[in-house]
C-alpha cells in the first residue's frame, strides 16, 4: 500500500540545552529514507528556543536548504512585548509548550490571567495558522474557551498533559481542535479516529522521543480504509496549514 505523500507533522530539529542532544538534518533524512516519510514539519527544542530566538531563525534557514523540511515557529515566553510576532512569515505554524510553566511537568495558570494574553491570542488567530498546543487538560480547556475558533493541534492525543481519553471527551465536538498521534498507543489512536473522525487526526513522530518508522507503523496498521489513512498521513495537515507538497 503506497501513499502519494507521508507528512510527519511533529519532529524536533537542532540542539536541546536541557537534554544535551542535537537532532541533525542527516538524522532526520535517514529516518525519512527508512520510513518513507516525504516531508517533515520541524520544531525547535523548548529549552533552546526559550534561551534565544536564534534557533527559530536557524531552523527557518535550514528549511530553505532542505526543501522537505517545513518550519514551525516556537512561541517564546516574552510574548508581552509590543512588537512580538508569534508566527512570523515563512513559518507554517507555531508551537506553544507549557508557557512560562514547568517544562513537561505542570502548567502555569497565571498565564491565563495575564492581561497580555488576549492580545497574543488575537495575533495568533490573525495569522490563520495552527499551533501545536501542549498544556495540562484544565489549562487547555480554559485556553480553548478564550481562543474560540483558533486552529489548535494537541500533540500525543494529550498524553503529556493528562489522560488522552479525557482530552477526547473534552474536545470531541470542537471541530477546530486536532490531535497528533506521536507517542500515543495504537489503541488510543483508533479510539480518536472512531470518535472525532479521521479528518481531525494527524500523523506525527516527535523525533527524538519517537522514531518515524515505528510511529508510522501504528497508523499504517490501523484497521481503517486507505482513504482514512490518507487523511491522517497528509491530507489533514495540508488542509490545515495550506502547505503544498507539490512544490517540494
Amino acid at each position: 500500500m503506497e501513499f502519494k505523500y507521508i507528512i510527519d507533522s511533529h519532529s524536533h530539529w537542532g540542539p536541546s540545552i536541557t537534554l544535551g542532544i542535537d537532532v541533525t538534518t542527516k538524522e532526520l533524512q535517514n529516518q525519512q529514507k527508512q520510513s518513507g516519510v516525504t516531508h517533515v514539519f520541524i520544531i525547535p527544542f523548548p529549552s533552546t528556543a526559550i534561551d534565544s530566538n536564534e534557533i527559530n531563525i536557524r531552523l527557518l534557514e535550514e528549511t530553505k536548504k532542505v526543501k522537505t523540511f517545513i518550519p514551525y515557529h516556537y512561541i517564546r515566553e516574552d510574548y508581552d512585548r509590543e512588537d512580538f510576532d508569534p508566527i512570523p512569515d515563512g513559518y507554517i505554524g507555531g508551537k506553544w509548550h507549557w508557557m512560562r510553566g514547568w517544562q513537561d511537568s505542570a502548567s502555569n495558570y497565571k498565564v491565563l490571567e495575564d492581561k497580555a494574553l488576549p492580545k497574543l491570542i488575537d495575533k495568533i488567530k490573525k495569522t490563520n495558522k495552527p499551533i501545536i498546543f501542549e498544556e495540562e487538560l484544565n489549562f487547555t480547556e480554559r485556553f480553548v474557551e478564550m481562543a474560540d475558533d483558533m486552529k489548535i493541534i494537541i500533540p500525543h492525543l494529550g498524553l503529556l498533559g493528562g489522560n488522552p481519553l479525557s482530552f477526547l471527551r473534552a474536545f470531541k465536538d470542537r471541530e477546530n481542535i486536532y490531535f497528533d498521534t506521536a507517542l500515543a498507543s495504537q489503541k488510543d489512536i483508533l479510539k480518536f479516529v472512531e470518535t472525532v473522525g479521521p479528518h481531525r487526526v494527524i500523523f506525527g513522530s516527535d523525533v527524538p522521543f519517537g522514531y518515524m518508522k515505528s510511529e508510522l507503523s501504528k497508523v499504517l496498521s490501523l484497521p481503517v480504509s486507505y482513504e482514512e489513512k490518507e487523511l491522517i498521513l497528509y491530507k489533514n495537515i495540508v488542509r490545515l496549514t495550506g502547505f503544498d507538497p507539490e512544490r517540494y
